[in-house]
């Protein structure tokens, strides 16, 4: 090329990435104005929240969690029918941030699925078994008791929100192995939820869009279509952001099988792919969702960044506000066979009338009996009404 093509082109693709950057700056600053002017409201902050109202939702067989800090360090506040509990002097944060970390770190080393990290996977089983009796120890051990043989509603704080609480283990067994576990991004926001009509699981719409990293959803979603009632199926090219659009009001099952991307940088850009380019979390908050339950089946689909007030800003909070109950979705990029099997086994429950939460526990501990590792069973969690 003659001298001086490539600086300039260079140049030009500098200035439009810091042109996009500024566009996206622009629009996630709009949408936390609009927020902050009434669109919290729609998923029901916690500032009005009615403790007596929460309790009787809760009902004898629910406890919530909620964590909070104050000076480093956290403390839970354990809800049930019988009254609220504070549990003070738990871990300090930075402690749990490093202890996630190693957790994550051990995920990490099973993203790639080479058959040499594999051959290994009974010794990293053990290390993040290990890790996660740690963040047990942290985090549940003290208030796990207060919550009797109910089954658990986590509302995490800050970094808890990447924390698998169903997988922490206690030295004998994984959380989940004792008790149903869900979570949601605040008690007011579960409220709203719980308040919805009652779920229906007749009608699904159900969407995939294979890629080199998640060759077989196509697959997932073929075998996942004749389970309902009524079904529809869009691959490929089909499986459009206006077709989503079209049929989201109406169904009561919605499940996008996609690849996913988390944009810590600019999380309302966090997206998925479909057949005609990205859904991203804003697009999200434009849809009219009449399901009862959205599942995420892609990567990293419940990773959001966490801003001051603990407002999340992702795909998670796209579509409570979009109008689901119901989200399932995972928190570290995810094996492709075993989210096939463990979506079959999950929806299998739920057609056999189980809620979505007994479902995904049942799911859950089939997967954990055909692939032990965490990274294989636990990376998808159930957030609003369980």
């Amino acid at each position: 090329p003659p001298d001086g093509e490539s600086p300039r082109a260079e140049a030009s693709l500098r200035a439009l990435h810091d042109a996009v950057r500024e566009r996206e700056t622009r629009t996630l600053e709009l949408m936390r104005q609009l927020q902050q002017r009434g669109g919290e409201a729609a998923l029901g902050r916690a500032e009005s929240l009615d403790l007596h109202a929460l309790r009787r939702a809760l009902g004898s067989d629910t406890a919530l969690v909620e964590y909070a800090s104050l000076d480093g360090g956290l403390l839970a506040f354990v809800v049930t029918d019988e009254g609220v509990e504070v549990v003070q002097g738990l871990a300090g944060e930075r402690e749990v941030s490093e202890a996630l970390g190693q957790f994550r770190f051990q995920i990490g080393a099973l993203r790639h699925g080479s058959a040499r990290v594999r051959a290994h996977l009974p010794t990293l089983e053990a290390r993040a078994r290990q890790h996660l009796r740690a963040l047990y120890d942290l985090l549940l051990r003290r208030v796990e008791p207060r919550a009797g043989s109910r089954r658990l509603v986590v509302v995490p704080h800050r970094a808890l929100h990447y924390v698998p609480f169903h997988a922490l283990h206690d030295g004998e067994s994984y959380v989940v192995e004792r008790r149903e576990v869900s979570y949601a991004p605040s008690a007011g926001v579960l409220l709203r939820c719980l308040a919805r009509p009652e779920p229906k699981f007749e009608r699904a719409l159900l969407l995939g869009v294979a890629d080199e990293r998640t060759p077989r959803v196509l697959d997932e979603v073929r075998a996942l279509a004749p389970l309902f009632a009524e079904s529809e199926a869009l691959l490929d090219a089909r499986a459009t952001l206006g077709a989503l659009r079209e049929g989201a009001p109406r169904a009561d099952v919605l499940h996008l099988a996609c690849h996913g991307q988390f944009r810590p940088d600019s999380p309302l850009f966090s997206s998925l792919r479909l057949g005609d380019g990205w859904l991203t979390a804003r697009d999200a908050y434009t849809l009219d969702v009449g399901a009862s339950l959205v599942t995420l089946s892609a990567c990293e689909t419940g990773v959001s960044a966490v801003a001051p007030g603990d407002e999340l800003m992702g795909l998670v909070r796209g579509f409570f506000y979009a109008g689901a109950p119901t989200l399932l979705l995972s928190l570290w990029t995810v094996d492709d066979e075993a989210t096939a099997g463990l979506m079959g086994d999950f929806y299998r429950q739920l057609r056999a009338g189980s809620r979505p939460a007994a479902a995904l526990r049942a799911a859950q501990l089939r997967q954990m009996s055909e692939h032990p590792h965490p990274f294989f069973w636990s990376p998808f969690v159930l957030t609003g009404r369980w």
